[in-house]
């Protein structure tokens, strides 16, 4: 039987906070930011429900989409979300590296995926594997908790390989989780609590596991190191 090992971790206050600023300097956009404005209550903001997630809308809610356009701003490899993204990403690099003997080049995803787990709704629409949807079989995962996940509202995981018996991937604020959505099945069940749960992903592979050839069955994006990932050379060379 094959276990899934999965590491929990915190991130340093300083990588948390300048995160959630980013995110509410995003929000700003769309004129519904109030004062003191917390996470959880991001539900709340829209008037019309047909704005929160449906199906096939899982990364372009008002929401996604104010944050997605942040990552195409030419300042935005200066910005202190990148800056502590970068941080991040390559502390995971390392301690992949010692977990994996493998001290190669490794690839980090460009840019984060965002996930929104609305009140009486879901992020993903299906429990999955990543690579039904032509990820290489080698990623590793990066879930990173940017508000409380809980029981209804936190990412479900397979515990043992083909045999769905999923479980909360319980996280609080500023904690991440490392581990493997390529084959483990994973996805949400219906959000039950009173809160918005908002978390990033982000995946991480040797450099030499990447082949051209492949796109992703949605995006048609390519999984190389100069499109969906950046190699971990690149990144560090990104630092102002």
């Amino acid at each position: 039987m094959t276990h899934q090992n999965i590491y929990k971790i915190k991130s340093s206050n300083k990588i948390h906070d300048s995160f959630i600023l980013h995110f509410k300097k995003a929000f700003s956009s769309l004129n519904l930011i109030k004062k003191n404005f917390e996470l959880d209550d991001l539900h709340h903001l829209l008037v019309d429900e047909k704005n929160l997630l449906q199906k096939g809308t899982d990364q372009s809610t008002v929401f996604h989409k104010a944050i997605y356009s942040t990552f195409d701003q030419p300042s935005f490899f200066k910005s202190e979300f990148w800056q502590n993204y970068r941080i991040l990403s390559l502390e995971i690099v390392d301690k992949l590296k010692n977990e994996t003997c493998y001290f190669g080049e490794w690839a980090i995803q460009r840019y984060p995926t965002i996930r929104f787990h609305f009140p009486k709704n879901i992020s993903v629409f299906e429990f999955h594997r990543d690579s039904n949807y032509l990820h290489p079989i080698g990623e590793i995962n990066c879930f990173y908790a940017l508000n409380e996940c809980n029981n209804s509202s936190a990412l479900h995981v397979e515990k043992n390989l083909g045999f769905e018996n999923y479980v909360p991937l319980n996280l609080k604020p500023g904690e991440y989780a490392i581990l493997n959505t390529s084959i483990y099945k994973h996805g949400d069940f219906i959000n039950k609590t009173r809160k918005t749960r908002v978390s990033m992903d982000f995946r991480f592979i040797p450099n030499s596991f990447l082949t051209n050839n492949v796109s992703s069955l949605t995006k048609k994006i390519k999984f190389t190191s100069d499109s969906y990932f950046i190699n971990e050379t690149e990144m560090k060379k990104l630092n102002h």
